[in-house]
Parts: structure tokens; sequence; C-alpha cells
């Protein structure tokens, strides 16, 4: 899968399934994943962090609370002590969702290569990074490259700072940077490969800029139908949900 040619496509509507299909499967979980690749998403979002000895797993929060039966930071437990978590602990979409009393079911938070193994060739993806090292990074990297997703997925990363470190260890990695994101001239000049500006950020003058570049760019996000439509009816190509169902059965009405 080469994930830029898809904005090419006339008509088509690149979905993100945000944190996998998250309103409806726990999110960031590997069922949540597998049920985005079947409605359709043709790109599965997800986040990374490490736990104190270096593993690498499949988590938003710095912290565990919201999503798992454990509490504090994970980057102060062992994978030992996180393997053993329910992650099912979450229930709706990331914005509108809350927390259960009891879990809705029994996984627990993923590796990073558990995630690669279940995507990787079968979806694009988007790799959101929150790891606190250049070790780390650099062990992304290289995964990235195991994997074959130079052409299929990208790295979602905080700064330019950590984008600069990424493209050291390889020119292919595919990259975005989540930093100045309304900041137009500044992606350009780094070379970023994917933009995700985030909704508010959506100007008629910022949309018309970044429309007649030749970068991909997901919104972030939309989970109404309302903010769907009003997305689509701008031409916007790529956009990220956590009810890719909903969203792609809407674009696909429009297109109508």
């Amino acid at each position: 899968m080469n994930l830029k040619d898809l904005y090419k496509i006339p008509g088509k509507t690149v979905i993100t399934a945000h944190r996998g299909f998250s309103g409806k499967y726990p999110e960031n979980t590997l069922t949540a994943f597998r049920k985005a690749m079947e409605v359709g998403a043709n790109i599965v979002e997800f986040d990374v962090r490490e736990t104190r000895d270096g593993q690498l797993v499949v988590l938003h929060d710095a912290t565990l609370d919201r999503t798992t039966n454990g509490t504090g930071a994970v980057i102060s437990k062992t994978w030992e002590e996180v393997r053993k978590l329910n992650a099912t602990y979450w229930a709706g979409t990331h914005d509108a969702g809350h927390r259960l009393a009891v879990p809705a079911g029994e996984e627990g938070i993923p590796l990073l290569t558990d995630a690669l193994e279940l995507l990787a060739g079968k979806v694009g993806v988007n790799i959101q990074i929150y790891t606190e090292n250049d070790e780390a990074l650099k062990r992304i990297a290289i995964l990235y490259l195991k994997y074959g997703l130079e052409k299929s997925g990208f790295l979602m990363l905080r700064s330019f700072e950590e984008a600069k470190s990424i493209r050291k260890y390889h020119p292919s990695i595919q990259i975005c940077v989540g930093k100045s994101r309304d900041d137009l001239p500044r992606h350009l000049a780094f070379g970023v490969d994917f933009m995700q500006p985030q909704k508010s950020q959506l100007t008629d003058d910022f949309l018309r800029r970044i429309q007649t570049t030749d970068i991909p760019f997901n919104v972030f996000f939309a989970n109404t139908e309302a903010d769907m439509r009003w997305l689509l009816e701008r031409n916007v190509r790529g956009i990220m949900s956590d009810v890719p169902d909903q969203l792609r059965a809407i674009a696909k009405a429009a297109a109508l």
C-alpha cells in the first residue's frame, strides 16, 4: 500500500480510525484495531509509550488510571506489571466517553510489536510517539523499517527536534509533526510527509493554503455527523474519527 496515493484518488475520503475503532471498542486494543479494519478504515492511529524497563507499549495517556485497573505513570512501571493490567475500562469516544465501573473485556495493553504484527501490510498506520528518550525513538525507527512501513505508515512526533532525530536514523521514514500545526510554512520548510491539523485550526485561509500543497493531511477530529459533514463540504480528504463506520457511511452518501 502506498498511503500517499490514497489521497490522489478522486472523490475518496481517507478515513483514520483514532486509537482504532475506539468509539465502540476499548481504545488502543488489538480488538479496536481489528474492528477498524473490518469497517474499512484506511489508516489505524495509535499511541506509543515506554515502560520503566524500556518496553514499547500502546497507550495514549501518560498514566494508567483512565483506561486500565492500574494507577500511576506507565513510565514508572515494568512491563511485567503493565502486562497484567486490564485495558478495557473506558467506553465511548475519547471526547465523550466514560470510565466503566467494571471492565468491558479482558484485553490488556499491547506491545508495539503486537500492533505492528496485526496491522503492517494490511492497513495504513499512524503511530503517535510519546516516548521519553532518543534511544526509544531509535528503536521505534528500527521497527518501522523492519515491518516495511516506508510507504504505508508514518510517525507522528511531538516536535521538530524529535523529527530531526528520526530523520538521522533513516531518511525514508515518513514523518508528521504535532507542534505548530497551523504554521504551514514551518512544516513545508522541514519537509514533513503528512500533516494533522486540528479541526479548530481550519480557517478558510488555512484550508485554502494547505489544499494547494501536495501534503496529505488528516484532520483531528470528527466524531459527530455535523462535524463530518462540515469537513466533507470543505473537500477535506483525510479525517480522523473514533467512529470510522459512521464516517465511512456519511462520506459514501456524500459522494453519491
